[in-house]
């Protein structure tokens, strides 16, 4: 039914939101990036683990899918590496920016690939939205660095790669379950090789600095999985127009759990965010 499909996309936004408040937290702590990176698929891995006995032949679904499977992973993989990397050069608040365009790009590419017949009204709340966006990360434009900009549209390619492929996947009758593994056992796989080569993987560390980086790592495996589950039953441009639900739960996240500061065109920014996001929701669900 579409408004589970809705309400997985909102799940999923949420989740996705308190991912970066949350990492914070482990870092202030004393977590590394690369255990971080790590131990965030490796921990999504085990939690989807559990399901791999109900999947029908998924040797087979594996085999004769592989390119997507393969893609949807790279794309996972630009996704994690330019959100991560562009930060080191331009402000959070602009790469967050930047990579939130990536719902617009799947709206371009469902409008002018797909032949995906959109709502003109779903359109401008496409629009309306993404300045709410603006509103609430109040980015600074003063210093733009041409190779952090670059990475941070690296990561929004990433994301909007994940979710077109998703799409492909689903219409296959590829189940989220799957996809997910996947994603999870080659990220794990790639980012300890490369972790490993490039930087110094130290699993000695406190319990309580596990535990911290626990949190986000469940967050981001329950969010992956909620909008794999959207996809398939609301399509792709609707599920990327509720995943802007990420930046607002972000800013909030930071607010409440790290103590930082909020202006009142923030708060305003947040609500136009999910009025647009209720109404775009009403208005599919007529429709």
């Amino acid at each position: 039914m579409f408004i589970f499909g809705v309400i997985f996309a909102l799940v999923a936004g949420i989740l996705f939101g308190l991912i970066g408040p949350t990492t914070k937290i482990a870092y202030n702590a004393g977590a590394s990036v690369p255990i971080a990176i790590f131990l965030r698929y490796a921990v999504a891995t085990i939690i989807i683990l559990p399901f791999l006995p109900y999947q029908k032949n998924l040797f087979d679904v594996f085999k004769k899918n592989l390119k997507y499977f393969i893609s949807i992973s790279v794309g996972s993989i630009f996704l994690t590496l330019g959100l991560l990397t562009s930060v080191k050069f331009i402000e959070v608040s602009l790469t967050i920016l930047i990579f939130c365009l990536y719902p617009i790009y799947v709206l371009i590419y469902s409008i002018i690939v797909d032949k995906e017949k959109i709502l003109l009204s779903v359109k401008i709340l496409f629009l309306i939205t993404f300045i709410g966006i603006i509103m609430v990360l109040g980015p600074s434009f003063k210093v733009i660095n041409l190779l952090g900009v670059t990475l941070a549209i690296v990561a929004s390619l990433g994301a909007t790669s994940m979710i077109i492929i998703n799409q492909k996947m689903s219409s296959k009758g590829i189940s989220p379950i799957p996809i997910n593994i996947f994603i999870n056992m080659f990220n794990v796989i790639f980012f300890f090789i490369v972790l490993k080569i490039f930087f110094s993987l130290d699993f000695d560390f406190p319990i309580n600095i596990f535990l911290l980086i626990l949190i986000p790592s469940i967050c981001y495996s329950f969010a992956l999985l909620s909008q794999l589950i959207a996809i398939p039953k609301i399509g792709q441009s609707y599920t990327a127009l509720f995943l802007y639900l990420e930046p607002v739960v972000g800013v909030l996240g930071a607010v409440f759990l790290l103590k930082e500061n909020l202006e009142i065109y923030q708060i305003l920014g947040a609500v136009i965010v999910i009025i647009s996001l209720l109404s775009a929701s009403y208005i599919t669900s007529k429709n």
